[in-house]
């Protein structure tokens, strides 16, 4: 069976994506610059987990998902989801440091968890869920 090793998100100078996932307890742990494919490369380890892929379908028009598809009119990545102890206090977090949380509440998701949204304008561009897993 495959195992999800990484993924790739390209950055541009200066983008506050790495604070976010610093105020998440996700901190760089190292770099490297590729020669061979002039890229420089920062380092997220994330923990050991049971990782999933959500492959999303949306089931009327007004759908986030049906109108993202729409915009980009193929399958894509909507977004990456980070489990957080506590949401409440991660959103405030993420608030005081000038993200834009998309719901002023955390909102009923999928697997049993609360969620909420990082609106993409404060991210560089890439919509962030975070999640936290509500008891049995």
């Amino acid at each position: 069976m495959a195992k999800l090793d990484h993924i790739g998100i390209s950055v541009s100078p200066g983008s506050r994506l790495a604070e976010l996932l610093e105020i998440l307890e996700l901190p760089r742990a190292g770099s490297e610059k590729v020669e061979s494919e002039k890229v420089n490369v920062e380092w997220v380890p994330l923990p050991v987990t049971t990782t999933k892929i959500e492959l999303l379908t949306g089931t009327s028009a007004d759908s986030a998902i049906t109108k993202f598809l729409a915009k980009t009119g193929k399958d894509a990545i909507h977004h990456l989801s980070f489990r957080v102890a506590d949401i409440e206090s991660s959103m405030k977090a993420l608030t005081k440091a000038g993200f834009k949380v998309i719901y002023p509440e955390a909102r009923e998701g999928a697997g049993g968890c609360r969620v909420n949204f990082i609106h993409p304008s404060t991210t560089g561009g890439l919509l962030i869920e975070i999640s936290e897993k509500q008891a049995s």
